[in-house]
């Protein structure tokens, strides 16, 4: 079972995204390692600087999802935003976490806690974390990005590994921040979506495709949601032994555009999450659309 938790932090939430408006392909830096995009990419890239955005997510909005293999539920995970500050800048700091249930823990015990720290006007990244202990493995690290110098720098605070720093574009956002970026977007179907994105070790460009909108019943009740799925040709682990592997996400078509379920089905079954509560801050009650500096 182990696989499911290391493919659902990985795609689980930070990679709900959905496609919208098309800019000028970003221009590489001279010396950069970083790869130029191929046309048919380049015209679908998204500036985080420079692209139209307005919050859709409340201040202190807390959103609760259950996880599942087939038929079972295997694990519990939430998803937090609140105001922050940045070594003094402003901030909106992102937190993801995810423990498995009884049931699980007979088979493999996971304690996640995955943080983000991304620019108040949701223009990049500043840093992100992950605290990861699952089954006999624990993981400490943290990527931190430089928008001056647009470098990132990974460190595994438990083993003492560290690695770059690697180039990075401007904008550039990480696996879990990005989520909150997109929602700030506009889409519809047929909208595609290339953005700039590095987890400290490497830099790549996240590449979604809206597909579809439809009527469906979820957790929360009833919505509209956009049908989104990545490209996974380039993803490992049990989708590369998958030749028809597939992950696909729901958003709904609404102003708060709520991930509303995530699913992929593999070689080895079918794991899924749910949106199932919404939340808001516990000491306010506060419903109040998130700033954007």
């Amino acid at each position: 079972m182990a696989w499911i938790f290391s493919v659902s932090k990985t795609f689980l939430l930070p990679a709900l995204i959905a496609a919208v408006v098309v800019v000028e392909a970003a221009v590489v830096p001279e010396g950069s390692d970083i790869p130029e995009l191929p046309p048919e990419l380049a015209v679908d890239y998204v500036d985080p600087l420079s692209v139209e955005k307005e919050a859709t997510f409340a201040s202190g909005e807390t959103l609760k999802f259950r996880l599942g293999w087939s038929l079972f539920k295997v694990a519990k995970a939430t998803l937090q935003v609140e105001p922050d500050f940045y070594n003094e800048a402003t901030s909106l700091k992102i937190s993801l976490s995810a423990r498995t249930n009884s049931f699980a823990d007979a088979f493999y015990k996971v304690r996640n806690l995955s943080t983000s720290w991304v620019a108040g006007d949701m223009s990049r990244s500043f840093e992100y974390s992950a605290v990861q202990r699952e089954g006999e493995r624990n993981r400490d690290t943290q990527a931190v990005f430089d928008p001056v110098s647009l470098k990132a720098r990974y460190k595994n605070h438990s083993s003492g590994e560290e690695i770059g720093p690697v180039d990075i574009l401007p904008g550039t956002f990480d696996p879990l921040g990005i989520v909150f970026f997109v929602r700030c977007l506009d889409f519809e179907v047929g909208d595609r979506l290339v953005v700039p994105t590095s987890n400290g070790k490497e830099f790549f460009y996240t590449y979604i495709k809206v597909v579809n909108k439809v009527k469906k019943r979820f957790s929360l009740g009833t919505y509209e949601a956009f049908v989104l799925e990545p490209d996974i040709k380039d993803i490992g682990g049990v989708f590369k032994r998958s030749r028809n592997g597939m992950i696909r996400f729901y958003f709904s078509a609404d102003e708060q555009k709520l991930p509303l379920r995530m699913e992929s089905e593999v070689a080895v079954g079918k794991f899924w999450a749910e949106l199932v509560d919404v939340g808001t801050d516990e000491e306010t009650g506060s419903v109040a659309v998130a700033k954007i500096d």
